[in-house]
């Protein structure tokens, strides 16, 4: 939780894939966000496939 009240401003990312577990716990943590009348109205995208990402990227 620390990670999230201290801004960290990464000028420069690793090329390696994020651990599924990681990428599962930061979903849970997001759909555990408040919404009005409890609607949970979000929908979440994992995209892993690179050349997708960067096909993204340019939109």
């Amino acid at each position: 939780m620390e990670n999230i009240f201290h801004r960290v401003s990464i000028r420069k990312y690793e090329d390696k894939s994020v651990e599924k577990e990681k990428i599962l716990q930061i979903l849970k943590a997001g759909m555990q966000a408040p919404s009005a009348c409890n609607q949970q109205p979000w929908e979440f995208y994992v995209v892993t496939d690179k050349e997708k990402i960067l096909e993204l990227s340019k939109a």
